[in-house]
């Protein structure tokens, strides 16, 4: 057979099966038989629903998640800008001040520990 016979055949044969299976009939696309978003018994949204809904809810949450980030901020304060005296007090980050004295301060049966745990 030829291709354009062959797609003829499929084409007739896709068009019998569809009729045999009721194709041929109006159907409608809510099989609950009202209108796409409408619920039954119902005309829809007003005016006012329509935009409490669409336009001021989103509106509502987009002013708390913007309150949500801009008030931690407000209520800490200003931290260290460049420029400005550091007002904090000093921390010392590295071992002892004195090392030395550290060490001969300590007695013969102490043991320092150290690392993460504190246990070597």
């Amino acid at each position: 057979m030829s291709d354009s016979l062959t797609r003829v055949c499929v084409a007739l044969a896709s068009a019998a099966a569809l009729t045999a299976c009721g194709g041929d009939q109006q159907v409608s696309s809510n099989q609950l038989g009202y209108d796409t978003g409408v619920a039954p018994g119902s005309e829809g949204l007003s005016l006012l629903e329509g935009l409490l809904l669409y336009l001021l809810a989103p509106a509502a949450i987009l002013l708390v998640v913007a309150a949500l980030v801009w008030l931690p901020g407000m209520l800490r304060g200003t931290g260290y800008r460049p420029g400005r005296g550091w007002s904090a007090a000093p921390l010392w980050f590295g071992g002892p001040p004195d090392p030395t004295a550290a060490v001969e301060a300590a007695t013969p049966g102490s043991m320092a520990r150290g690392g993460a745990s504190g246990s070597w």
